[in-house]
Parts: C-alpha cells; sequence; structure tokens
C-alpha cells in the first residue's frame, strides 16, 4: 500500500490491518485516500455492536461499544428495560435502551487497551438521553474506569444541567495510554440509590483521544 499522504489525508494507524485482521474483516489497501475515508467512518469489528474507527485530526484508534456491547444490570428483564432503536451515523438502525424504572443503575463496558494508540491521552464517554419527565436530575451519577493494573479513576456527573431530550456526552473519565494501562480495562455508570429511576436512554460508549 501507498504510504505517502494524498489530498491532506494522513496515512492510517499501524495497527489497524491487525485490529481487523482479528475481527475477521478483510479491507481493501489499495487506495490510500479511500481506505482513510472508510477508517474515519468507522467498521464494524461486531455487527451493531462493536465499532472501530480512526480520529481524523489526531489519526489516533477509537472504538465505540454499543448498547447491546455493554453490561446493563437487569437489562433483558422487560419490566425495568426496554429496547428501541435509533440510527447510527452511518445510517445502520442500532439498539438502544431505555429505562423504565429501577433501583439499582449499573451499566459497565470493557475494552482491551492494546489496540488504542500509546502515548495517547484518552477519554470514555456514554452516550445517552435523559427523557422528558425523567427524575433523573434528582440524582448524582458515579462514573469509574478500572484499569487492570492501576488504581481506580472515579468521578461524579449530575443530571441537572443537561438538556433533556437530546443525546448527550457524559464523560466517564480520562486516562493517558501507557504500557501499565495495558490489558482489560473496565468503566461503567452508576446509582444505587434506593429511589426508583427513570427516563434514560443509552446509545453507547465511546472511546476516543481527548482533543
Amino acid at each position: 500500500m501507498e504510504t505517502t499522504a494524498r489530498k491532506g489525508i494522513t496515512r492510517p494507524p499501524l495497527n489497524f490491518l491487525s485490529i481487523l485482521n482479528e475481527a475477521g474483516i478483510k479491507i481493501d489497501t489499495s487506495c490510500p485516500d479511500k481506505l482513510c475515508d472508510q477508517l474515519y467512518a468507522g467498521i464494524f469489528l461486531k455487527p451493531k455492536l462493536l465499532k472501530y474507527f480512526v480520529d481524523k485530526k489526531l489519526n489516533k484508534n477509537c472504538f465505540m461499544l454499543f448498547a447491546r456491547e455493554l453490561t446493563i444490570d437487569w437489562g433483558d428483564n422487560s419490566e425495568y428495560w426496554k429496547w428501541t432503536y435509533d440510527k447510527d451515523a452511518s445510517g445502520e438502525d442500532i439498539e438502544v435502551a431505555e429505562l423504565l424504572k429501577i433501583c439499582w443503575l449499573k451499566i459497565t463496558g470493557m475494552i482491551w487497551t492494546v489496540n488504542l494508540s500509546p502515548g495517547t491521552l484518552y477519554e470514555i464517554i456514554f452516550v445517552v438521553k435523559v427523557k422528558e419527565g425523567s427524575n433523573l436530575s434528582n440524582f448524582s451519577l458515579n462514573l469509574t474506569i478500572i484499569p487492570q493494573h492501576l488504581e481506580q479513576i472515579i468521578r461524579h456527573h449530575s443530571l441537572k444541567e443537561d438538556a433533556l431530550g437530546n443525546w448527550i456526552e457524559i464523560q466517564v473519565g480520562e486516562f493517558k495510554m501507557s504500557p501499565e494501562m495495558v490489558g482489560n480495562m473496565i468503566f461503567h455508570l452508576d446509582e444505587r440509590t434506593p429511589e426508583w429511576k427513570h427516563g434514560l436512554l443509552v446509545k453507547c460508549a465511546i472511546i476516543r483521544p481527548k482533543n
């Protein structure tokens, strides 16, 4: 594959082929411009579950875990959650989890960090929507990143100031990709007070460079 930049498009990250090959995905590398456009738009490693994409500005690896790829406590119980559909940026219909009622709210994701770009400051975010009439503005969410070899990264987020009815990004936390960060990284959002909660939609989690 020709690696010279053309039309201002940079060459892709060095390990993009190993990421795709591991998922059993073949891609045409004969045209660098077309290849980079595909990587910037994103490629599903698991259909409608896990997407790999490259940050166009920083040329770094990123991942998107859709709701079905996350672990949602009681997520398969129709009394507490229901599953609907929303469009991905590519136009695909993606399953979205909608909270009907629950006391113990917990949503967990996991990423194998070896495929992240070394030396890069990353952030993890959840993409959610708070419906009109939700009572979640009364609560503070606990947000945690659990690296395999280092201490937890913890922060809190109040939904009081967030717009209702729109998709919003809630940052779980930040970390710099270093050898100490290699391994399975777990992250989650939770709220465990005994009051019933309702009106939250969960679309995906994104692991991307912090611009």
